[in-house]
Parts: structure tokens; C-alpha cells; sequence
């Protein structure tokens, strides 16, 4: 075949109508496509003052790409703002301290009232006690003094023998003393004697106490010289001569009681159990008990005062 023969070319689906209706084969140009796209969009949608100007693909996707940064990225603080923030943590820290610190000051000053308040309370009791137990400490000295003179003495009628039966059934015993010891306790206990920040009254409150521990002192020695003596006295003196009683102030005794032994050894070491207990009466736990009550008056005078306390 010869190359100078030109073969007859197939019909394109692009080929435009011309007006003489004949066809005319048109190749396809992208370039032109999307600016006449662009262009017919331009015309559709006129921007006033403006001329369009197609923007480049390329350039499109490259500010896409700018847009999309990542979300960790923060502008850095200046150092003021972290002193400013630290500040502010500080100064809520101290102050909740200082608010903590005041409600715990108002209640330690409260239970501080209390304690003195209930302290008030068991000194007047105290004080009825003491008065109590002097009068009696009184009323028994006497009455040992006068069966030690009658066994002194020798006096052995019946008449004698029979106050001595009364005498000894009436003071050769002892009342156990016990002071109230209520807000003591409490404050030993629970450490609330560092609540007492006033130091003239928890200097008096401790004195009170070291005086009250004397007197329980001489108390004890007072019950084992009764129970020497009160055991001697089983030897002198017989029961079946009293009459039953529920009180001991007023000794009832049955016919004319004699002496189970008038033995002078017996009734002089008798006699001697019982001076000895009369003297620690007289001497010591009469004076005790004075100088007790007497701490117990001034101590509450002193947490009145010193606490704006009622007087009861």
C-alpha cells in the first residue's frame, strides 16, 4: 500500500454541526473545557468591582494543606502568668489554713469553758464534803479522846465500862472520804490540760489535786490504824451486848456489859492504838481537810474571774 494514500477517518462523537450542516471533527482541549467552565460560572455570578481571576489548582490544595495545624500547639506563657497563678494557689492554701487554724481555736476556747464550768461544779460539791467530814473527824476525836482517858485511867465500873461500849462502837470506825473527781478524770485523760492555757489557774487545779492526794494519804493511814485497833477491840469487847441498829450515831446496848478480859497489857496497848488514832486526827487530817476546803473556795474564785464565769 502506498503511504500517499489517505485512508478515510471515522466520525467523532465530537464533531460539531457547522451551518451547512455538514460535520467538521474537533479535538477535545481540557485546558479550554475548565475555563469555559470557569468562565460561564464567572458570568452566572458577577462580582461587582471585581474581575475574576481563576486560582490554580496547585495553589488551592497548598493553602488546604496550611489550614490543618496541629491542636497541641500552644502560644507560651509569659513568666508573670505562672507567678500570678502560683500566687493565687497560695494564697487559698493559707488562707483555708488560717480558717481551719481559727475554727479549731474557737472550739478548743469552748471546751477550755466547759472544762472550767464543770470544774466549778465538783469544787462545790468538794466543799460540802469537806465540811461534812471535818464535822465528823470533829465528833470522833473527841469521843476517842474520852475512851482513852477512861482506859488511862483505869475506870472499870459499870458505868464506865458501859460508855466505853458506846465510845468504841461509835468512833473506832472511819468514813472513807472521796472527792468528786469528775473533770479530773477528763482532763488527765484526754490530754485537756493543755486546753488550760491560763497558767495561775492550771498551776491552782494541779496544787488542788496534790493537796486532795495528801489527804488520801493520810486517810489510808488512818484506816490501818483503825483496823489495828478495831481488831484489838474484839478482844475487850463483846457483841452480844449491842442491839442491832441501822445507825451508829445512836448505839442501843441490851443489859449491863462487862469486859471480855481487863487484862493491863490488853487494855493498854487497846489504848495506845487508840491515841495514835486520835492524834493523826487531830494533827494531820483535821488540817488537811481545812486547808482543802479552803484551796477549793479560792480555786473557784479564781476560774469565776479569770473565765467570766456565772457564780453559782
Amino acid at each position: 500500500m502506498s503511504e500517499d494514500k489517505i485512508l478515510p477517518e471515522k466520525e467523532s462523537s465530537h464533531d460539531i454541526p457547522t451551518s451547512a450542516g455538514e460535520n467538521q471533527p474537533v479535538q477535545p482541549d481540557v485546558k479550554e473545557s475548565k475555563q469555559e467552565s470557569v468562565k460561564s460560572i464567572s458570568e452566572s455570578q458577577p462580582l461587582p468591582n471585581e474581575s475574576f481571576e481563576p486560582i490554580p489548582l496547585q495553589k488551592l490544595e497548598t493553602e488546604k494543606m496550611e489550614i490543618h495545624h496541629h491542636g497541641h500547639v500552644h502560644e507560651k506563657k509569659k513568666w508573670k502568668e505562672y507567678l500570678f497563678q502560683f500566687l493565687m494557689l497560695f494564697l487559698a492554701v493559707f488562707c483555708g489554713f488560717l480558717a481551719e487554724y481559727q475554727l479549731e481555736h474557737i472550739i478548743e476556747n469552748s471546751r477550755e469553758k466547759q472544762f472550767m464550768q464543770s470544774m466549778v461544779e465538783d469544787l462545790h460539791k468538794d466543799i460540802v464534803t469537806l465540811e461534812r467530814h471535818f464535822k465528823f473527824a470533829k465528833r470522833q476525836q473527841a469521843g476517842l479522846d474520852s475512851l482513852n482517858n477512861m482506859l488511862n485511867e483505869g475506870r472499870l465500873e459499870k458505868v464506865d465500862v458501859r460508855e466505853m461500849y458506846i465510845l468504841q462502837k461509835k468512833h473506832i470506825r472511819f468514813a472513807v472520804m472521796r472527792l468528786v473527781n469528775r473533770t479530773e478524770l477528763q482532763l488527765k485523760n484526754s490530754g485537756g490540760m493543755r486546753l488550760i492555757r491560763n497558767k495561775t489557774v492550771a498551776d491552782a487545779i494541779i496544787k488542788y489535786w496534790g493537796e486532795g492526794e495528801k489527804t488520801y494519804t493520810t486517810i489510808k493511814n488512818l484506816e490501818n490504824n483503825r483496823d489495828k485497833a478495831w481488831d484489838m477491840s474484839h478482844l475487850l469487847f463483846h457483841n452480844k451486848y449491842y442491839k442491832n441498829t441501822e445507825s451508829l450515831e445512836n448505839v442501843e446496848l441490851i443489859g449491863d456489859p462487862e469486859l471480855i478480859s481487863k487484862d493491863p497489857v490488853l487494855l493498854s496497848t487497846f489504848s495506845n492504838r487508840v491515841d495514835l488514832m486520835m492524834d493523826m486526827i487531830r494533827m494531820w487530817y483535821k488540817h488537811q481537810l481545812v486547808e482543802l476546803e479552803e484551796d477549793a473556795k479560792n480555786l473557784i474564785q479564781l476560774i469565776i474571774k479569770e473565765y467570766d464565769l456565772e457564780r453559782g
